[in-house]
């Protein structure tokens, strides 16, 4: 796991990635820790570096880290943004960049770790890869880059945000109930949805990020919306 922490004071970025090295996330691989106190040079080597969870303070000389969020969600948006400052006033400009979570200095050990640990879940979540065996051989798959499964007369086809994929059903019984147990829903008999890429939808039916519109059956409405809205409330 690439983790950067970013803070004017370097008491802090030592003490940040002491934590990190003390908690032990040497199972996550890649491992990368980095210490910035100068924000511009974060965002000079982000791009280099893919880092996946970034510390960041709120107030770093006349840079605000609100800002430097804000590019770094521009470069990679699925990146984890942890706040760790003194100024509380900030927490709610901090919604607006989708932080991950503000940690209010001095941030407790017990707190420290458990946010972490929810980091780490999150961060395994989002790389989380399933293999399909399809007509042009096995294909690793990003759980997020799935949109939707479709399966019908035993051949499936899976609606990817690179291409779709065709096999036969028998060929991923397992991965099916893989997809299940992960953030995706079993729509009717045939369709296996990713929450991920629900675009909008109504009562009666579900638009997908690739603008595919999907048919809620009327028996399904409640179970759907209640295990959607479950999916956001716990997506942080």
């Amino acid at each position: 796991m690439r983790i950067a922490v970013c803070d004017d004071e370097k008491y802090f970025v030592d003490n940040i990635i002491e934590r990190i090295q003390a908690y032990g996330v040497e199972d996550v691989l890649p491992n990368k820790f980095d210490g910035y106190t100068d924000p511009c040079q974060l965002l000079n080597h982000f791009k280099m570096f893919d880092y996946d969870l970034v510390y960041l303070d709120i107030k770093m000389n006349d840079k605000c880290g609100v800002d430097v969020a804000k590019e770094i969600k521009r470069i990679k948006s699925n990146c984890i943004v942890i706040f760790v400052s003194s100024y509380d006033e900030y927490i709610h400009e901090s919604y607006r960049v989708e932080a991950f979570q503000f940690l209010k200095k001095p941030v407790e050990e017990e707190l420290f770790n458990l946010e972490l640990k929810r980091a780490i879940t999150k961060y395994k979540r989002l790389n989380k890869s399933f293999v399909f065996t399809t007509t042009i051989g096995n294909k690793l798959v990003k759980a997020n880059n799935i949109i939707f499964l479709e399966a019908s007369y035993g051949n499936y086809k899976l609606y990817t945000t690179n291409e779709t994929y065709f096999g036969t059903c028998k060929s991923i019984a397992d991965t099916k109930q893989e997809l299940l147990d992960s953030h995706f829903y079993q729509l009717n008999r045939s369709i296996i949805i990713n929450f991920k890429h629900v675009y909008t939808f109504t009562n009666e039916d579900i638009t997908m990020s690739n603008k595919e519109i999907l048919h809620i059956t009327k028996k399904k409405r409640k179970d759907f919306k209640e295990k959607y809205f479950d999916y956001i409330d716990n997506e942080e």
